[in-house]
């Protein structure tokens, strides 16, 4: 039944941790050896945080041959890689990682496929804080079903009650894949578990705890019509009810012909986010366009959170970032999260900022922006963590975002493992020495004729100004400071320099086409 082999990563990669910008950088493999993915994130009693990523080797785009799964653990504190470990594995599985509810230490699941016996296993392994090294002699192993399964991992999550819901795929008799669900306790014992779906053939939805009282849960799928599919689970795991949303939230047609010239909707896919809000609404974040000024080749692309309610569909509100013209634009929506206080947390990367730019916003339960902070790297970013980790202190505030990607610098070879933390005013939750953040968001860059700047709410812009790279002034605006008019000026960078109304300033490298 052992099929781990452990091993400290130490003697198998070459780390090196380097804090710059606001981002820690883990130097890891050589991009062209190995294929990553960052599977789960989790934070310990402790404060120290934990990332599981997923290695396998191959060339980017084929097929990789699974290595194992690499957990590493970041200090919050002190901002620095403090322990590794490999769990070799010929099938990679994916795990669920949380904090043990009966206490101190942290639980670590997954499913796990026996071939000698021709069965599926749920493994529930005990590790402390202050060591990953997990001893399996007191493993609690449980058997789930004959043949192979599997489980994905964002369908894995511990709920209110300290549960594991646990979702797996089995091959199913008539074609396809039969979708089971469990509950398991945190010493191994099954609670519930349940055919949930069968012949699913769809893309793998994600869950989440929906309510407490009654104990609810919601996955969600988007489907390829560009549909967004919200499927509420009882607490017995059973499907309860399914709402559509469907991607079209207003259009508009020539009495004429019946081509659609007028729209604006959601694009639906696999950065969809979904946050329950409240006692029966939903706020649903996605890649946006827009044309109703009956011109599609000036449609406007970004991405927007609308509010719904559940009950009705009624859309209540609807908030739109960063929407400029360009079908090449559009947005990637990097997580969607509240806090107990019912604040709202959306993070995405446009396309039309300059590459390792993360947008994290900050709003009220009714789509009112506190704050936006544009934060920069220097890392070309190649697949970000889409769920991001929002943790609260003992006293239920000082709320701390912990993002984590991975991603590559121009002409290196190597992989950077990078997090960063921002606490909830806005600030850097790291030291500010040499920190690129921005309270507020330009776009596109390279611009044409003029570049568009968005503001947080919590500033008040008193200047741009713009310099060429020998240092000369060539364009200085104190008024209309949401546009800066490039209009006249050669191709070329540029340094622009942004001035609020408390004295502080912030300079920025811009290009003109």
């Amino acid at each position: 039944m052992k099929k781990y082999l452990l091993l400290i990563a130490f003697a198998c990669m070459t780390l090196a941790t380097v804090a710059q910008n606001g981002m820690y950088s883990f130097m890891l493999h050589d991009m062209g050896d190995y294929q990553i993915n960052i599977e789960n994130v989790m934070r310990q009693h402790d404060g120290n945080i934990l990332v599981n990523l997923f290695v396998g080797t191959g060339a980017p785009g084929q097929t990789p041959v699974d290595v194992g799964n690499v957990v590493y653990k970041i200090s919050p504190f002190s901002h620095a890689f403090t322990d590794s470990l490999l769990i070799e594995n010929p099938f990679a599985p994916y795990c669920l990682y949380a904090s043990d509810p009966r206490g101190e230490g942290n639980i670590r699941a997954n499913f796990e496929y026996a071939e000698e016996c021709d069965s599926t296993f749920l493994r529930v392994c005990y590790f402390p804080d202050n060591d990953l090294h997990i001893n399996h002699d007191e493993d609690v192993v449980v058997p789930v079903c004959d043949g192979v399964a599997w489980g994905e991992f964002d369908s894995h999550f511990m709920d209110c009650r300290g549960d594991l819901i646990m979702k797996y795929y089995k091959i199913g008799a008539q074609g396809g894949y039969d979708v089971y669900m469990l509950r398991c306790r945190p010493d191994g014992t099954i609670v519930h578990q349940t055919l949930f779906m069968e012949n699913d053939n769809g893309p793998v939805p994600r869950m989440g705890l929906l309510k407490e009282s009654p104990l609810q849960y919601y996955q969600w799928k988007t489907y390829y019509e560009n549909n967004l599919a919200i499927m509420t689970i009882d607490s017995l795991l059973h499907w309860d009810n399914t709402i559509v949303v469907n991607k079209i939230l207003h259009e508009e047609s020539l009495s004429d012909t019946m081509y659609l010239v007028a729209y604006e909707h959601f694009n639906f896919n696999h950065t969809t986010e979904v946050v329950p809000i409240g006692e029966n609404d939903m706020l649903v974040a996605a890649p946006y366009v827009s044309d109703t000024n009956f011109d599609p080749t000036a449609a406007e692309y970004g991405v927007a959170v609308a509010k719904y309610d559940m009950r009705t569909l009624e859309r209540k509100g609807l908030i739109v970032f960063n929407d400029f013209p360009g079908q090449y634009n559009e947005g990637q929506c990097l997580g969607l999260k509240k806090t107990t206080d019912g604040s709202v947390y959306f993070m995405y990367e446009e396309e039309g900022y300059p590459i390792g730019t993360i947008i994290v916003v900050r709003m009220d339960a009714d789509l009112n922006v506190e704050w936006i902070r544009s934060c920069k790297t220097d890392i070309t970013i190649s697949a970000p963590l889409r769920f991001p980790v929002l943790y609260e202190d003992e006293q239920g505030v000082g709320e701390v975002i912990l993002w984590v990607g991975y991603g590559r610098k121009e002409g290196h070879d190597k992989a950077d493992l990078f997090c960063f933390f921002l606490n909830h005013d806005g600030t850097m939750g790291t030291n500010e020495a040499g920190i690129e953040i921005r309270p507020y968001a330009y776009y596109p860059n390279p611009a044409q004729d003029h570049l568009r700047l968005q503001y947080s709410p919590d500033v008040q812009p008193k200047q741009v100004e713009l310099y060429d790279l020998q240092g000369r002034l060539v364009r200085s605006q104190s008024q209309g400071l949401e546009s800066l008019n490039m209009q006249g000026l050669a191709s070329g960078q540029y340094l622009m320099k942004v001035t609020l109304e408390d004295g502080k300033s912030f300079t920025d490298k811009v290009a003109k086409e």
